[in-house]
């Protein structure tokens, strides 16, 4: 029932030309969807479980004097409580999916729903477990919600946060021990990557966003610095702006030699205010220049093939094409405006000596963070050396509170 109600209400089209139909692409209500879908899980989770063993004080002082298990208690109150909600959540994703229209979805988001139903069914049993009245348990139940709403990274952003908290490139602590944030990524990035419609593109736009940014972004201002540098290096009146520059470009001409190592720069540990000279900053405009041509052919080498690959699709003679049907009907607009940041007006932003990507978040593997601090909506997690695809790593580290439980 609450599936219905709530995607009942969140169906939303635009009446235009006399016609009524729905198209998933355009509803905008998707990834609020998506969140409200997490906390209901926590909410139906938590008010299942709550009660359950203060419930039993009688019976488990009973059994405690016939020194019956107190493990198969437990267990037995887990593995109904698990049962309970695989098939709550079960109904949930079919219902609400069917009527919203989100196709080819079903597994994943009960995967994922299910998991954060079971962390909250033993965080409700933990809770149930360590106070005495009844009372207290539903005072704290609203207690415990607020938390995995204020920081899901939904509501507030995690870098417009208190700054004591906050983080420009990654996810604060804060935000990586709440259960929502860690499932509300997973099913907003499996949307949008696992569907019909971006499994064809996917990869290709994806090297098209990051080298974009590349050559547009990244060099341009690796670029302004490089010129800043070049007019301040003998004013010695300049001496802290001129480090700073300085260490901006040593960090990300690091990480770019780690990431592209067919083309290095070899000068990077002469970047600074005591050895940087005419030389260095000629050379390493040579570089920059090399740099954005690679990732101009880069570009345009996947706007063609995505190009090619469209034409493969609008080229048959059915009046609704294959790529029309899968556009309409598995990629969702909103969805794409809250994973790619499309709204921030800044695309690059200078922190702790870094330049941090603020666009396209949704393309952007995370070869320089590890598994915790790699950023929201990060496609994959770095894992041990290897890249682990987030729906996998979400769902791990979401059992994984669980099992702490």
């Amino acid at each position: 029932v609450l599936a219905m109600i709530l995607a009942f209400f969140m169906r939303f089209f635009v009446p235009s030309g006399g016609s009524s139909e729905y198209v998933f692409r355009e509803n905008e209500n998707i990834p609020v969807y998506i969140f409200i879908s997490v906390i209901v899980a926590l909410f139906i989770g938590l008010t299942v479980s709550s009660e359950e063993i203060i419930r039993d004080k009688k019976i488990r002082k009973r059994e405690s004097f016939l020194n019956l298990s107190r493990g198969s208690y437990l267990s037995g109150k887990i593995g109904i409580m698990l049962a309970i909600s695989a098939i709550q959540m079960f109904l949930f994703v079919l219902i609400g999916n069917t009527i919203l229209e989100i196709k080819g979805m079903t597994l994943p988001y009960w995967a994922i729903l299910f998991s954060t139903c079971t962390f909250a069914n033993i965080l409700g049993l933990n809770i149930s477990a360590s106070f005495n009245s009844a009372k207290v348990i539903y005072i704290l139940i609203p207690i415990v919600i607020i938390p995995q709403l204020l920081f899901s990274g939904i509501i507030v952003r995690f870098d417009r946060l208190n700054p004591i908290f906050a983080s420009q490139s990654g996810v604060p602590w804060i935000g990586n021990i709440m259960a929502s944030r860690w499932a509300y990524e997973a099913i907003a990035v499996t949307q949008f990557k696992w569907n019909d419609y971006e499994e064809n593109f996917y990869e290709l736009e994806r090297r098209k966003k990051f080298s974009n940014w590349k050559k547009d972004y990244w060099i341009t201002e690796l670029k302004n610095k490089t010129a800043h540098v070049s007019r301040i290096m003998d004013d010695e009146s300049a001496t802290v702006q001129l480090e700073s520059d300085l260490t901006v470009l040593r960090n990300e001409l690091q990480k770019e030699n780690a990431f592209l190592k067919g083309i290095r720069f070899n000068e990077v540990n002469q970047l600074t205010s005591e050895e940087i000279s005419p030389e260095h900053i000629t050379n390493l405009r040579d570089h920059l220049n090399l740099l954005e041509d690679h990732y101009r052919k880069v570009y345009n080498q996947a706007e063609s093939e995505k190009e090619n690959a469209i034409y493969a699709m609008t080229s048959g003679s059915n009046e609704d094409s294959k790529y029309e049907l899968l556009f309409d009907n598995f990629k969702n607009d909103q969805l794409e405006v809250f994973a790619t940041n499309r709204n921030d007006l800044n695309y690059i932003a200078e922190h702790n000596g870094e330049l941090i990507q603020k666009k396209d978040l949704i393309y952007l593997m995370p070869y320089n963070s590890d598994f915790f601090s790699a950023h929201f909506y990060a496609p994959a997690k770095k894992f041990f050396g290897s890249f682990v695809d987030t729906f996998f790593a979400n769902l791990m580290v979401i059992w994984g509170m669980t099992i702490a439980l």
